[in-house]
């Protein structure tokens, strides 16, 4: 199971538990290196947004409750997947479709 993970601050950490929480971030994304297929921040601002491939969606919720900065960030999870797969069953559908004739 592939999914988009986006990250946006929401609140201000205090600043002296920010030193704290960004040892818990950095040993977070070390526990959890091998699930991340992409993990980037967007530059000059915070929050960035991960690609987790993961087995259920049990195993992702477990990573995002261990994910330290939960009380500060708005985090939005997409299920995703390969986009020509996407887009072959698109077309299918719409053959399938086309083929059955209006009304249907």
């Amino acid at each position: 199971m592939r999914v988009f993970v986006l990250v946006k601050p929401k609140f201000f950490a205090p600043p002296e538990v920010f030193p704290t929480l960004m040892d818990g971030f950095a040993a977070w994304r070390d526990d959890h290196r091998d699930s991340m297929e992409v993990f980037e921040f967007f530059a000059g601002g915070g929050g960035g947004f991960g690609i987790f491939n993961v087995p259920d969606e049990a195993t992702l919720n477990r990573i995002m409750v261990q994910y330290p900065l939960t009380p500060y960030s708005e985090i939005t999870v997409h299920p995703i997947l390969d986009g020509d797969t996407a887009l072959g069953q698109w077309r299918e559908i719409m053959r399938e479709m086309m083929d059955a004739g209006p009304g249907v």
